[in-house]
């Protein structure tokens, strides 16, 4: 995945300006991380200046500027920054009721749900695993604006070395939370970045790319989080 979001930095007479910038017409939850030595805002003199910053589709933003504490001493600083799509800040609609990720009158059996011991813990929690053949119809539980999607990988296993090599679809929500479908097929996604689906509208097709162990479809909600992180909500269907 290609970064969303870019840092700027100006420094002019030992003082230095930081903006950030969203790259993407979509949300995006970014944290710059700032280390400096004779530096300090007009607020505190801390060495270490941390800034989380919800960006909207393509906005600049300048978030940080720093002053020499010292004019007559050299000033040193070095930044970090992380992104995640969506909005830290989201509020997750909880009385949403999620379609089943396939076509209706169809049903495939749940093999791991909330809390699942073999991969759901930590920022998946609250996800679900429904077995189903390659090849399978995914159809969108949610409405929503597809932002991202890969579909070029063909390689899956019971191992997390294989985590990146997974295909996938992103939805974002009205609510700007996210919809994320896992281990697609190669080639087998059948929307583009930047359209707009509704719910029950085919995206894709499943697979078995990825940290996969069997053919299946892993799908969750997710909301952005500090740190480049995200964390899994609960949710229900229909």
């Amino acid at each position: 995945m290609d970064d969303w979001a870019c840092v700027e930095k100006i420094e002019n007479n030992k003082q230095v300006g930081y903006w950030l910038y969203n790259k993407k017409p979509f949300v995006v939850t970014v944290t710059l991380e700032v280390d400096t030595n004779n530096l300090k805002t007009s607020a505190t003199n801390q060495r270490q200046h941390i800034v989380n910053q919800v960006l909207q589709g393509y906005q600049r933003v300048k978030v940080l500027e720093l002053q020499p504490i010292n004019i007559r001493r050299k000033i040193w600083y070095d930044e970090s920054f992380y992104w995640a799509p969506g909005n830290m800040l989201a509020k997750h609609q909880g009385d949403t009721v999620y379609q089943n990720p396939y076509a209706q009158g169809d049903y495939f059996p749940i093999v791991q749900g909330f809390g699942g011991g073999y991969s759901h813990s930590g920022p998946s929690r609250y996800a679900v695993d429904f077995a189903m053949p390659i090849g399978t119809a995914i159809h969108a539980a949610r409405a929503g604006v597809v932002i991202d999607l890969i579909e070029h990988h063909t390689r899956g296993g019971a191992s997390r070395k294989y985590a990146k090599y997974a295909n996938y679809v992103v939805i974002l929500h009205d609510d700007d939370t996210t919809g994320e479908y896992y281990h697609l097929r190669k080639n087998g996604v059948t929307v583009a970045q930047g359209v707009r689906v509704i719910a029950g509208q085919k995206i894709g097709y499943s697979g078995n790319t990825g940290f996969s162990s069997l053919p299946h479809l892993h799908f969750a909600v997710y909301q952005a989080m500090p740190f480049g992180k995200y964390q899994s909500l609960p949710f229900v269907f229909e």
